[in-house]
C-alpha cells in the first residue's frame, strides 16, 4: 500500500521527508514478536492484545464490531456441531495465496 509521509520524521533511524513514499508491508502486521508470543503459530488461547486486523484510526475498519460477532458464532457454533473437526493435512502442506493483498489459505482441508 504507497502512502506519502506528510512531514519530516525518523523512523528507526531512518530519516524519511515529507513527500517521500513509504511502503508498507501489511503481510507483517501482527508479526512483532516483542507484542505476539509466536506469532506465526495460530493459538486461540493466546490473550487478547493490540493488533492491526481491522487497521486504525481514520483507517478503522467500520465493519469490524460486526465481523467479531460473527467470528465468534462461528467458532462457537463449528465447535459445537463437529466436535470432532481437525485439519485434514499436515500444518506444513498448507499453501497461502500470496497474489493478493490478503493473502489467506488457499484452501482448508478439514475432517469430522
Amino acid at each position: 500500500m504507497p502512502r506519502y509521509a506528510r512531514e519530516d520524521l525518523d523512523i528507526a533511524g531512518v530519516h524519511v521527508r515529507a513527500g517521500d513514499l513509504v511502503l508498507l508491508d501489511t503481510g507483517a502486521a501482527n508479526h512483532d514478536v516483542s507484542v505476539f508470543a509466536a506469532p506465526d503459530r495460530f493459538d486461540v488461547d493466546r490473550p487478547a492484545v493490540p493488533h492491526l486486523t481491522f487497521g486504525h484510526g481514520a483507517r478503522y475498519c467500520v465493519g469490524a464490531p460486526l465481523a467479531r460477532i460473527e467470528l465468534q458464532v462461528v467458532f462457537a457454533q463449528l465447535a459445537a456441531r463437529f466436535p470432532t473437526l481437525e485439519l485434514g493435512c499436515a500444518v506444513e502442506e498448507l499453501t497461502f495465496d500470496k497474489r493478493t493483498l490478503t493473502g489467506g489459505l488457499t484452501s482448508l482441508p478439514v475432517t469430522w
